[in-house]
């Protein structure tokens, strides 16, 4: 494993900006490496750098949902109440 303590500025940027795939990605086309040999040079260079709290953030769609929900309950007891 290349674990090169110099990354390009792109990837440094991403990472700082706590872009942890963002960087990956990065990583991968400025190199032309594989995915895991990417993520392994990011994570070391986290580490190494005290940027290891560095995480993905999950992209969660419950929110929507639960308000589309809520609006659709709301919308039938407005109707029920008052226009029958």
């Amino acid at each position: 494993m290349n674990t090169n303590s110099e990354l390009e500025p792109e990837v440094i940027a991403a990472l700082s900006r706590g872009k942890k795939i963002e960087a990956i990605k990065a990583l991968r086309e400025a190199r032309g490496i594989g995915l895991k040999e990417a993520k392994e040079q990011v994570e070391a260079y986290a580490i190494a750098h005290n940027l290891d709290n560095v995480s993905v953030q999950k992209v969660s769609s419950n929110n929507g949902v639960v308000m589309v929900v809520f609006l659709a309950v709301a919308a039938y007891l407005i109707y029920h109440f008052f226009f029958k």
